[in-house]
This record gives structure tokens, sequence and C-alpha cells, in this order.
């Protein structure tokens, strides 16, 4: 989080703003700092902050009742829904009134483990995905598979294998009971890793750094969803009397049995989906119909709006292989993308950003070779800092 970014924020966008929600519903220790914080470099923050803590106060009851996990996801729906199409300097008092009418029930996430319960079923799985606490640490040294509450099984390999068998998961050298193990699991990629995992339907996913995965320990029997955040290549096993879903931010991706890549980093301003072989079907709040890929074809979704373009689809799951080609593409997003995958901060002066490159990098080579090998195409020049990370500027 950003505080910069709230400059200009009034309480009715607090009330909005997901951060902001998150710290109110589970009051942890860094998410109060930060607040601190950023009254204290931006004073006018101050009145604003205060309005929408009282509002949310004043209108939510913290209840002793309990409610499926279907009726909590239906409730944020609905809050979500209220706020979304109200405008963003306006608090009326049809907002007020339709927040107090089901926040009550959407404070009760405070109480229930919602990762965990045994009997419960998430209606909507990008709803409940969102709503979790925001543990991913990106430059943590460690893959993390939280299987249940009370155990989050660390994997310290570079890439990590996880399968889902009919008892049990095999995560690297662990081995987890499914008895032992709660309905919806968490994977967390930091930069710097990446994981395979396959599912007990055979349907296998490559993982790529900085990435979380929300899913099942079981699927349904009518139905299959997973929740990405960040970028994955999956080959989906054929059921045809399932299909499978995979929910992002901005996107829902729908197959019966196919191969593709979804980049959908919530950090990024563009999300995307590469098919190649099969179909897809694309729903997005960008656009009112469905879109369906074909092989070698390409889906961008840019804040309200989205394109499909025909591709070379091999090339955009290289990085599952180690490898990274790209055609004209500014440096700047190439530096993200090492930055990633290697799990090494690089700092890179604006004035290059934009400068343009085409090639192809191994990425089991060590950052130093790419920088060089860069710096051979384009007018830059690189240092390695004192603490490991790395800063590139214009050459002089």
């Amino acid at each position: 989080m950003q505080a910069d970014k709230y400059k200009n924020y009034t309480a009715t966008d607090f009330l909005k703003d997901r951060d902001f929600l998150r710290w109110q519903l589970f009051n942890r220790e860094e998410d109060t700092l930060f607040w601190n914080d950023a009254v204290e470099k931006y004073p006018v923050l101050k009145l604003g902050i205060e309005e929408a803590v009282t509002l949310y106060k004043d209108n939510i009851r913290f209840n002793d009742f309990r409610m499926s996990h279907p009726e909590i996801s239906e409730c944020l729906v609905s809050l979500q829904g209220l706020i979304r199409h109200k405008k963003k300097r306006r608090l009326s008092k049809r907002i007020v009134m339709g927040v107090s009418a089901i926040a009550a029930s959407v404070a009760i996430f405070i109480s229930l483990p919602l990762l965990f319960n045994k009997n419960d079923h998430v209606q909507d799985i990008s709803t409940f995905a969102q709503a979790l606490p925001d543990n991913n640490d990106l430059y943590s040294s460690d893959t993390k598979l939280i299987v249940s509450e009370n155990n989050t099984v660390v994997l310290n390999n570079k890439e990590s294998s996880i399968q889902y068998e009919k008892d049990a998961i095999k995560a690297d050298d662990n081995l987890i009971l499914k008895e032992e193990t709660s309905p919806y699991n968490q994977l967390i990629i930091p930069y710097g890793k990446r994981s395979v995992i396959t599912f007990s339907d055979g349907t296998k996913v490559w993982v790529n750094a900085g990435s979380r995965l929300v899913y099942p320990a079981e699927f349904d029997k009518g139905k299959r969803e997973i929740y990405v955040d960040g970028e994955i290549y999956i080959e989906v096993s054929e059921d045809k009397k399932r299909p499978f879903v995979i929910k992002t931010r901005q996107m829902d991706i729908e197959v019966l049995g196919t191969k593709f890549n979804v980049s959908a980093y919530e950090a990024d301003k563009v999300n995307s989906v590469v098919l190649l072989s099969g179909s897809v079907s694309i729903s997005s709040n960008a656009h009112n119909k469905e879109i369906i890929l074909s092989p070698n074809q390409k889906y961008s979704n840019l804040e309200n709006s989205c394109s499909v373009e025909n591709v070379d689809a091999n090339i955009y799951i290289l990085w599952a292989q180690g490898l990274y080609q790209f055609e004209s593409e500014k440096l700047g997003n190439i530096v993200i993308r090492l930055e990633r995958y290697y799990g090494i901060k690089i700092e890179c002066d604006a004035a290059i950003a934009e400068l343009k490159c085409s090639g192809k990098l191994d990425l089991k080579d060590d950052m130093n070779k790419l920088l060089e090998e860069l710096s051979r195409a384009l007018p830059i020049i690189y240092r390695q800092n004192a603490n490991g990370s790395y800063t590139i500027n214009a050459k002089s």
C-alpha cells in the first residue's frame, strides 16, 4: 500500500477501499501502523478517515449469530455492488442504510476462520479470496502452502512440486493427510520462486513468481473453480460435466479442457489470457458479452477496455521452461518480469523505462549475465548495490 494514493480520498472513497475495509474488519497491527503513518504524512486525510471510521462503526453491529459461507459471500457481493454503483464523492442516506442493512453480516468475518471451516461451502471463491488477510510477502524466502488454520507448510525449493491425491497431499518432501486439511487451501509463491501443482482431477498448473492461488482441496461434483492473483500456465483435464473456471479480480475464464496462460497480477494494469489449444470463454467487467478465444489468440484487459489479437502462444509459456522471450517490449516491463522471477529488486531510471527491445533471455542464468546482455542491446548501464539489489541508468 502507498499512502499517496489516498491524498484526495473522501469518507465515501475510504468505505470503498479494500485496504481500509480490511483494517476495520481484521484490526491488524500492521494496518493500524500504516494508516497512522498515512495521517502523519498527509494530515489532510485525518478528517476523511475519522468520518469513514465513524460511519463504519455506527452502522455495523457485532452479533453472536453465525452464517453459512454462501450467506456471507452473498452479503459481501451485495455490499461491493452497492458501493461500486455510488458516486465517488457523495455519501447519501441510501448508502448508509444499505451498509447498515448488510454490514452486520459482513462483520462476522472477524470471528469466523473463513478459510478453514470444515462443513460450509463458499459460493463465490473470488469474493472469498479477496476477503482473506493479505499475508503475501512477495520478498519472502519461502513458498507457503496453507492447508488449514493451524497448518502452513513451508517449501524451501526454488521450484516446488505439489500433488493432490485421493487421500493425501504431496508437497516436495512433505506428506499431508487430507483428513487433516480444510476444504479450501491457499498457495503463496514469493518473488524468485515457482511451483507446479497437480489437482486430483489431473489438471496441472505452473505457478509463476509473486502469485497466489486459492482453491478447494477437492473440487465439487458440479464445477471446478480456482482464484488466481498472478500468472499461471494451466493444462485443464477435460471433464464435460464439470467446467473449469479461473477467477481473477478482473475476469472469469471458463473451459472444459484446454491449455492456456493467465497473467492477472493485481498490481499490473493489464491482465491477459493467451490460448494454446481448445477454447476459453472470458467474462469481465470491461465488456458486456462473453469473449471466446481461439488457439494463438491473446485477450488483454486494461481498465474498461479489452482487445483480442493473434499471437504465437508458445512464446507466452516459455517462463514455465525458464525462458523469457519478448518482442518490442519496454525495458520497464522487462525489469518487472525479472524482479518477480528472481526475487531481486531492480530500480530502473524512468528516463529509460520506455526503451524497447526484442530478444530471449535464459532465466537459468544469473542476474548479472542477463543485465549484461540487455546492456549490449540498449544504451544502459547497471550496477549491483551492497544490499543485493540492482540499479539501471542511461549510458552517458
